[in-house]
């Protein structure tokens, strides 16, 4: 007997409204979310996003699951994508962006992931997520901002494809997600991914 895949929306509807606010206020007050978004912001928020990047990537990893050290493999190529764009930019790091622990954010991301692997995969929901709207981000800047490539917003598995590469993501979400600690811990997982990003940008979560 075959099982029937999980609903997308059921599956993430828990997750959607657990962080919704949170996902409006930076979605609408980010630099580069502006029609007027230039170059240097680009780098801006790259240089801002690269220690979030990195350390919701070791948490993946210190899980131990292995469909979420997928998810870091994919993070390590973004990561790749990201230094070659501020190269491209000249855009310097910035001493406390090198340590991407300094305020604690790494350990304390990875221990928790370690503790309650579902609490990881609300962490991948965001990083997952945030890969389509960078693709969104791409298609709306990329005509103005070009020549440069924007590597970091287009997809990192151009031969898999965003839409597989997402659906694939959320069927793996909804076998982990199989009972209601799971859930919760995996709410808690989203709601700390996206409220220690927000004050990368100099914003507070809610």
């Amino acid at each position: 007997m075959t099982s029937n895949p999980p609903d997308i929306a059921h599956v993430l509807r828990p997750l959607r409204a657990a962080t919704h606010t949170l996902h409006e206020t930076l979605d609408s007050r980010l630099p580069i979310a502006r029609d007027d978004a230039s170059l240097a912001e680009y780098a801006d928020h790259l240089r801002a996003l690269r220690p979030w990047l990195q350390a919701v990537r070791d948490a993946l990893v210190a899980s131990g699951v292995p469909g979420l050290e997928r998810s870091a493999r994919r993070t390590d190529r973004r990561l790749a994508a990201l230094a070659l764009d501020l190269d491209d930019l000249g855009a310097p790091t910035a001493c406390s962006e090198r340590d991407n622990t300094s305020d604690g954010l790494g350990p304390r991301l990875a221990e928790e992931a370690a503790r309650e692997p579902a609490f990881a995969w609300g962490l991948a929901y965001v990083l997952e997520g945030s890969q389509l709207g960078g693709m969104a981000m791409h298609k709306r800047l990329a005509p103005r901002l070009a020549p440069h490539p924007m590597r970091y917003f287009q997809p990192v598995d151009a031969a898999c494809g965003l839409a597989a590469q997402w659906k694939d993501f959320v069927a793996q979400l909804g076998a982990a997600l199989a009972d209601p600690a799971a859930v919760d811990a995996a709410r808690r997982g989203a709601v700390a991914g996206f409220r220690s990003l927000m004050p990368r940008f100099g914003l507070q979560g809610l």
